[in-house]
């Protein structure tokens, strides 16, 4: 049986924490809609309206101390919460079972609460509402300084050229490049603007150029299981 398993992340994977232990039950994710009913002389017209911003609530046991059937311990959770909420900024949950994706949402926190127990260990809920961002800030003219170039992919015994980009002196990767060199079959999520590896739904940031999908190699590498070391001097990667 493949284990759940539930990602909080903020700013496109700045920081990314693991759930230490899932729930027993995921959450029900509730979305309302905008109706509003007019009644008159002789009935009730309801005028259907759009959806509201779906919400949810979840219960977590974070342990402060290392178990056995724990990933971590969840004091890091607790923390992520506070630094969201301290700088007023969504944050993403993601709910994957295996390469099934079950939830991958952006939100923000409309109140949660903690306590600790008797043994220390803390009990938190949080309530989430879904944010819906004004712009698509991968599409907007930031002005950043480009230039493509070629990157040197290694793994195992062989070495491939991939498309590479340099944007503020930050390097990024064709993403279907990388993946396909490790064997996945690579689509694009048009509505949530997302690469998907092999039914996968990739939560990393993207940037996109002449019309192809750039990631850094090392949110590529963590997403799919492998590990990657750059090179600068000679603009190479090599995949493990």
């Amino acid at each position: 049986m493949t284990p759940v398993r539930m990602l909080f992340s903020y700013n496109n994977n700045e920081k990314v924490v693991e759930v230490p232990v899932i729930p027993n039950e995921l959450p029900d994710i509730v979305q309302e809609l905008a109706n509003e009913s007019i009644t008159t002389n002789t009935s009730t017209i309801t005028l259907l309206g759009n959806k509201k911003p779906r919400s949810f609530s979840l219960d977590l046991f974070l342990p402060t101390q290392i178990y056995g059937f724990a990933k971590n311990t969840g004091v890091e959770i607790l923390n992520l919460l506070c630094y969201v909420a301290d700088k007023k900024i969504p944050m993403r949950v993601v709910v994957t079972d295996g390469l099934n994706e079950l939830l991958n949402i952006a939100v923000s926190i409309s109140n949660f609460k903690y306590r600790y127990d008797r043994i220390e260990n803390i009990r938190c809920n949080i309530s989430f509402t879904e944010y819906i961002f004004l712009t698509d800030t991968a599409a907007e003219d930031t002005g950043a300084e480009v230039e493509f170039n070629t990157v040197t992919a290694r793994m195992r015994n062989s070495a491939v050229a991939v498309s590479g980009v340099n944007v503020d002196g930050y390097n990024l990767v064709r993403a279907r490049d990388i993946l396909e060199i490790l064997g996945m079959k690579v689509d694009w999520n048009a509505e949530k603007k997302r690469v998907v590896a092999s039914g996968k739904l990739l939560d990393i940031h993207t940037e996109i150029y002449n019309g192809s999908a750039y990631c850094y190699a090392r949110d590529l590498a963590n997403e799919t299981g492998y590990n990657i070391e750059y090179n600068a001097a000679d603009k190479s990667i090599t995949i493990k």
